[in-house]
């Protein structure tokens, strides 16, 4: 992988996961870019996505499964972060 830039950031990862919803493809993922920022000093590789997994669980099957998928990546990302944080209604609150 030919990265130049040293910061990486992936914002939207619900909608990604939507499009593909399947863990181990994620998993591949996350271990990819993280081997990548391990790789080099300085690198850093920033995940953003929203918390679509709490409220009503949704009645459509692939409503319910992508919730759940995408609480099962964010479960296998946060084992691999160094620090994770949860914003919500504005106010940061360091979770890792």
């Amino acid at each position: 992988m030919n990265i130049r830039e040293r910061i990486v950031v992936f914002e939207g990862l619900e909608a990604a996961i939507r499009r593909i919803p399947d863990v181990a493809h994620w998993k591949r993922m996350f271990r990819i870019w993280h081997e990548w920022e391990q790789q080099g000093a300085g690198r850093t590789v920033v995940w953003i996505g929203s918390d679509i997994t709490q409220g009503i669980v949704p009645v459509e099957k692939e409503e319910r499964l992508w919730r759940d998928v995408t609480g099962w990546c964010y479960q296998q990302l946060a084992q691999l972060c160094d620090r994770v944080d949860r914003v919500w209604c504005g106010l940061a609150e360091r979770m890792k």
